[in-house]
């Protein structure tokens, strides 16, 4: 079982110039896993999404635009983490419970390193506590 501690802020290579910024994703050297599945959320108004864990899959999250608060959490400790920035990135080992909360108008980009699996997910917390033996 992974610990808050496990958690880890990610910087990404940015680089900026007049008329663009580039944030660059590689895999084998900024990505810690081979990244298996990759999608967004944009958030249209403000809202909360995430209450769950995985078992087995580990998650990359990088706000493309405005501000996404996560708040990860391993049963025992919480920490929250503002993600407010394509050049860096939140790495959700597996079984940590995370929560996301979303300014309106924000994309967030989520990189993972399993396929989408139903039976992956706990998305009850009293069933994530007893998964983690505390409950």
């Amino acid at each position: 079982m992974h610990s808050i501690s496990d958690i880890k802020l990610i910087e990404f290579p940015f680089f900026q110039s007049e008329d663009a910024d580039l944030s660059v994703y590689q895999a084998c050297d900024d990505v810690p896993f081979d990244i298996k599945r990759i999608f967004t959320i944009v958030a249209q108004n403000g809202c909360r999404r995430g209450f769950h864990t995985h078992i087995e899959c580990a998650q990359l999250l990088v706000a493309l635009k405005g501000t996404c608060k996560v708040l990860c959490d391993d049963g025992m400790q919480k920490k929250e983490v503002v993600l407010d920035s394509p050049s860096k990135g939140l790495l959700i080992p597996k079984t940590i419970w995370a929560e996301q909360e979303y300014e309106s108008g924000s994309v967030l980009m989520v990189m993972t390193d399993h396929l989408y699996d139903q039976d992956d997910y706990i998305r009850n917390y009293d069933n994530f506590l007893v998964f983690r033996g505390i409950k």
